[in-house]
């Protein structure tokens, strides 16, 4: 019987082979917790629905993204770029609550050296194989190679937007690496450094390379993110990076002056993240908050207001405006309609899995 296992496995083709390993690894993943559970077999739905890598770009509601496997990872000589030819390097993770986890999983933060390739000799990548050689961890994530790269179909192109969109989801939940030039003010890299630093317990050691952002990041805090990111030059390759950026570092920024409880920081930016909602009401040690992404306000108390760069709505964040129009024309077709319903009643039983365990400490059985 493992034989006829091991030969009908062995004989899928690349993508419903990936599919195949990345259940298995979810199962582990997941263990015996029922709300886990819940969400494996939502996502176990969704993804054995996909018949190639193209619909599983564009056409369903949940998302699922590329982790490298540590072999594939400490094995390579310099960073490999994605690829439909190397998918037995990876697996799928549902881009859910609980998948990702800083004990199993690494965001390694780079530099780009060059428009072509982020790190041409693997300079960086063998300083940062050689600190996660001894740690005990599974897949990684580096958008180089777990994103598709320049030049992209129409299909990858609206998964890696889409990517961009949720890569704070990421971030916040991985364990972070990373290996630093001498400093440049590079507008990716400090948020990516708040994005961790400012949703987690504690600070992250602030080592030579990256003492210059932790500053940054201390500035913004007390002087405001706009005018820091003036002061210092900060920039972006991509013109709507920099906006879509200046308004998550100021979410950010305004969370940590709340000064509410890191759980609660986080809850709200799961939902800004996973749900993309016109308004989040959640409820915090200093009384209820109010968020409206898409208007730049938040509300604590009714009576402390707070403003931000709006975020751009959902689907509409675009480096290419024939993209976005593509995306835009997307949308509005009846099938995408009928996919956001089935979406939306994914999210209701996510959050309602999730408010259960934060009123009862257990979801429902």
């Amino acid at each position: 019987m493992a034989d006829s296992e091991a030969v009908s496995t062995c004989a899928l083709s690349p993508f419903l082979s990936l599919v195949h390993r990345s259940m298995e690894a979810w199962e582990s993943l997941v263990g015996r917790d029922h709300t886990m559970r819940r969400r494996l077999s939502l996502a176990k739905f969704f993804i054995q629905r996909y018949k190639n890598l193209d619909e599983l770009f564009c056409e369903g509601p949940a998302m699922f993204w590329f982790f490298q496997l540590r072999e594939a990872f400490m094995s390579q000589k310099t960073m490999t770029k994605w690829s439909r030819e190397r998918l037995h390097e990876y697996v799928l993770l549902p881009a859910l609550n609980g998948f990702v986890g800083r004990n199993e999983c690494f965001f390694v933060s780079h530099f780009w050296r060059t428009k072509e390739d982020p790190d041409p000799d693997g300079e960086y990548l063998r300083l940062n194989q050689e600190e996660l050689r001894p740690q005990p961890w599974l897949y990684v994530w580096v958008d180089w190679t777990c994103i598709p790269q320049h030049p992209r179909s129409q299909n990858e192109e609206f998964y890696f937007l889409r990517s961009l969109n949720n890569m704070s989801g990421i971030i916040r939940n991985c364990g972070f690496m990373s290996f630093y030039p001498p400093f440049e003010p590079r507008l990716w890299i400090l948020y990516e450094i708040a994005e961790y630093n400012l949703t987690c317990i504690g600070e992250m050691e602030a080592t030579e390379d990256i003492k210059e952002f932790a500053n940054h990041l201390k500035e913004m805090v007390h002087f405001g993110v706009r005018s820091t990111l003036d002061r210092h030059g900060y920039r972006c390759t991509y013109g709507p990076d920099k906006e879509f950026l200046t308004a998550w570092l100021e979410i950010l920024v305004i969370l940590t002056r709340l000064d509410i409880d890191i759980d609660e920081v986080r809850s709200v930016l799961d939902a800004l993240t996973w749900h993309h909602p016109i308004s989040i009401l959640q409820g915090t040690i200093r009384g209820p908050l109010q968020i409206r992404p898409y208007e730049g306000t938040m509300v604590l108390n009714d009576d402390e207001r707070y403003t931000f760069t709006p975020l751009p709505e959902h689907g509409k964040f675009s480096r290419d405006i024939t993209t976005e129009r593509k995306v835009a024309s997307s949308a509005g077709s009846t099938v995408a309609q009928l996919k956001y319903l089935v979406c939306e009643v994914f999210k209701s039983i996510q959050d309602r899995d999730d408010d259960l365990v934060k009123r009862t400490g257990s979801p429902q059985q």
